[in-house]
């Protein structure tokens, strides 16, 4: 079965779109597994207001390791913000540093 030119070209403007989104958030520089992670982030924090690790570790499913060394990242280049919860010391929230 072959696609179609229509189904091509949608294809084709969705990956461009992609690629532009990548850029406009300064994504270009990170490997498709932090790509994930911080759209997960992202996700996460639209559709139930807050995020914290354990949630972008059970959405992403990814390893702990990986989900903290590509938060770790994200910190350093101020994409991320921790922010410790008031009611339980333990919990960390992540919030997007927009520009």
């Amino acid at each position: 079965m072959f696609m179609s030119k229509t189904y091509i070209e949608q294809l084709a403007n969705l990956m461009q779109m992609l690629q532009n989104l990548d850029r406009d958030l300064n994504l270009v520089a990170f490997n498709e597994t932090e790509k994930k992670i911080y759209y997960t982030i992202a996700y996460e924090v639209h559709n139930n207001g807050k995020c914290n690790i354990s949630d972008v570790i059970e959405s992403s499913g990814f390893s702990r390791s990986t989900v903290y060394k590509a938060i770790k990242a994200f910190e350093d280049k101020k994409m991320v913000r921790l922010i410790q919860s008031h009611a339980d010391k333990r919990e960390v929230f992540l919030d997007l540093i927009t520009v």
